[in-house]
């Protein structure tokens, strides 16, 4: 399976390593290597992970209070957002309804 990123998802992940690049020297880097194990395990079996909405899915990460929002359409899961957990969850259903 392949993994697509929508662009909501792009500047969510951009903007979340550069935050906390700024808290910390290499943080950054250890969020998207967080990000990139769990898109392996999101591959692996997509359909491991709860369901939030509808048919959008959430793998949540461990280290980082983040969960990944995705659907899978074919052979590919469509990352529509990676978002931290105190933001705001009708934001990924408003996500969902125009990508999903």
């Amino acid at each position: 399976m392949n993994i697509k990123l929508s662009p909501f998802a792009e500047q969510d992940l951009d903007e979340s390593k550069e935050y906390y690049d700024q808290q910390k020297i290499g943080l950054g880097d250890e969020f998207i290597s967080e990000i990139v194990e769990k898109f392996e395990l999101i591959k692996q079996n997509p359909k491991q992970f709860p369901i939030q909405y509808k048919k959008m899915q959430k793998a949540t990460l461990d280290r980082f209070s983040f969960g990944i929002f995705y659907i899978v359409k074919n052979l590919t899961i469509y990352v529509l957002g990676i978002f931290h957990s105190s933001r705001n969850p009708k934001t990924m259903k408003d996500r969902y309804k125009t990508q999903g």
